[in-house]
């Protein structure tokens, strides 16, 4: 974890955490045959996007393609089951961490 975020002020909400994961969604232009499953809830065709990143805001994992009308979960789920095991995860062991002060 990011040295500025170790302080105990966090702790309750930040301990074991690796990074942040949010879902954005992405205008696009699709076929007419495709656009009632693109159009999302501000009605306008959109693409569904998944992104971890880690505490240094670096992008760690990034899944696009699901239309706009799907919701996140369902976006994290099949993320979770077909790409599990690339989602990225500290090495264990704490000499796996060299100190860069």
């Amino acid at each position: 974890m990011h040295r500025r975020l170790q302080s105990p002020r966090f702790s309750l909400y930040l301990d074991n955490c690796i990074g942040a994961i949010d879902g954005m969604h992405i205008p696009v232009v699709v076929p007419a045959n495709q656009v009632i499953q693109h159009t999302g809830r501000k009605s306008i065709t959109t693409q569904n996007m998944l992104a971890i990143c880690d505490f240094d805001v670096r992008f760690t994992f990034v899944v696009a393609g699901w239309p706009g009308s799907v919701h996140d979960t369902r976006v994290l789920s099949d993320a979770i089951v077909k790409y599990g095991d690339k989602f990225p995860h500290p090495p264990q062991g704490d000499d796996l961490f060299p100190n860069f002060d």
